[in-house]
């Protein structure tokens, strides 16, 4: 839609000739610059700035080892990148599977930093997730490493993965040696009868904790274990106080995934399941598209936080998200669901108040599949940010309508920037077409948006009426109900 735009709104009455009847489109600023996702680098360096990663050590190491390249080839990859986005990235094709995610970078500064690594530790990780924290942990120092992948073709799959990476030489160069091991392999470190290991990092749920497992641990050691089930787990740091006793203490809920069956087995002494040789597989690409289109559909998994932050998380991403045709089939098209994804993801974090990187997914959700909801979001975010993002705010509210005039958020939305910046009569026809709007689930917020601007101009009529139909979607807004008292007194 380019040029002057006209649109038409009705007008009650009782307002006299207050405003235009116009929206002039044009006069609005264009969008010069579209923000793109952080790289690898700049997630990271962002993670230190907000206080979030304060391990130097561990810094360095994430800003160099990028997890998309041990995540499964990213469909659309030459379109948008989402390494320094927020998403969990599938490193294994079977998505719905125990551990087959690799968390983000906040998930990952947080565990790491709360295992409190040292140079020359010998580490157990259990439930690898595809290679990345296995190469952090090479690289924050560790001198010895075994790894337990239960599953015998996901074992060959990483091993076969790390060697094409070239990762044995990085081994090499920081004087680590990482051993490989399914069920068997575990079934011996519970029957270990001396303390060994300095750290344990396990990736999964389990019942209860693996006190024989722990045994393995030294006088000074710790572990890290999520104890619960059906994604709730809460992340418990355990400490040895004697040889066989430790304390627990409790972080906060990781909703990991629950081990598989045979692990949690092994783990209370029973025998290992018989283990057979499997070959690497590499995924086709339809069960890549598939994995990347199923990888994020439950918010919260593999999120670390408290669970009213959980909770919040999960009713936001559920909540309202753009109109795409398609996206109620169980497996959308792929550039239909990541744009989804992103969306959603982006109004999370804006809810969260992580703003600039909220933008960022809007932005990079329009670019997959343009909506006048991911552009009025970025919008939105830009109009937070202060400053100088009132023009951008505008631009990106005029690039919405221009994709669809229907959704009511966007005149709102300028409207309101025109009230704040004191443009009275100029926000009345933006607000009043935002109220007429056929999508928009919040009219209430332009109703009342249009009492205040009445008020300030001296109409007590129209500021009256403005304020009743705000009522009637805002029931309990206290400035609603103050314009409607305080405008109605001497009416008749």
């Amino acid at each position: 839609m380019k040029g002057r735009t006209h649109c038409s709104y009705f007008v009650n009455p009782a307002w006299g000739d207050i405003g235009a009847a116009e929206c002039d489109l044009a006069s609005l600023p264009e969008v010069e610059v579209v923000p793109r996702l952080p790289n690898n680098e700049e997630a990271v360096l962002r993670l230190a700035a907000m206080g979030v990663l304060f391990d130097e050590v561990l810094q360095e190491a994430m800003a160099i080892c990028p997890r998309q390249r041990h995540a499964l080839e990213q469909p659309l990859l030459d379109e948008v990148d989402l390494e320094g986005s927020a998403l969990r990235l599938p490193w294994w094709h079977e998505v719905e599977g125990s551990c087959a995610l690799i968390p983000g970078h906040y998930e990952t500064a947080q565990v790491f930093q709360l295992l409190r690594m040292r140079v020359g530790d010998r580490v157990l990780l259990l439930g690898p997730r595809g290679n990345y924290w296995t190469e952090l942990l090479v690289r924050v120092g560790a001198s010895e490493l075994l790894v337990i992948e239960p599953d015998e073709m996901r074992r060959a799959t990483l091993i076969a993965r790390w060697e094409q990476l070239g990762l044995d030489e990085l081994c090499e160069e920081h004087d680590c040696e990482v051993r490989w091991g399914g069920c068997v392999e575990l079934a011996n470190e519970v029957m270990r009868s001396e303390p060994y290991w300095d750290r344990m990092l396990l990736t999964g749920a389990l019942p209860r904790l693996p006190l024989e497992l722990l045994k393995g641990l030294t006088h000074d050691g710790q572990a890290l274990v999520v104890v619960g089930d059906g994604g709730q787990g809460m992340l418990q740091l355990v400490t040895p106080t004697s040889k066989r006793e430790w304390t627990a203490q409790h972080v906060t809920h990781f909703g990991v995934d629950d081990f598989r069956p045979e692990v949690a087995s092994v783990l209370e002494g029973i025998e290992p399941p018989v283990e057979g040789v499997a070959e690497a597989v590499e995924a086709s690409e339809a069960e890549r598209i598939r994995a990347w289109t199923l990888a994020n559909n439950d918010p919260i998994r593999d999120r670390f936080a408290p669970e009213r932050i959980l909770r919040m998380m999960a009713d936001i991403w559920n909540s309202a998200g753009p109109v795409f045709a398609g996206l109620e089939d169980a497996e959308a098209d792929i550039r239909t669901k990541l744009a989804d994804d992103l969306f959603r993801l982006g109004n999370t974090l804006g809810q969260l108040n992580v703003i600039g990187l909220a933008g960022e997914h809007h932005a990079e959700s329009f670019r997959l599949l343009p909506s006048a909801e991911s552009a009025t979001l970025l919008g939105w975010s830009y109009s937070e940010s202060g400053g100088d993002g009132r023009d951008s705010a505008l631009a990106w509210y005029r690039r919405a309508i221009e994709t669809d005039p229907t959704l009511g958020n966007a005149w709102n939305d300028i409207g309101a920037l025109l009230l704040d910046s004191g443009e009275l009569k100029e926000a009345v026809p933006w607000l009043s077409t935002a109220t007429q709007a056929p999508r928009y689930d919040a009219q209430g917020f332009p109703w009342l948006n249009l009492a205040r601007v009445h008020e300030m101009l001296g109409n007590k009529m129209a500021a009256f009426e403005a304020a009743r139909e705000a009522l009637e979607h805002l029931p309990d807004d206290e400035d609603a109900l103050r314009i409607f008292d305080e405008s109605g007194a001497g009416l008749i």
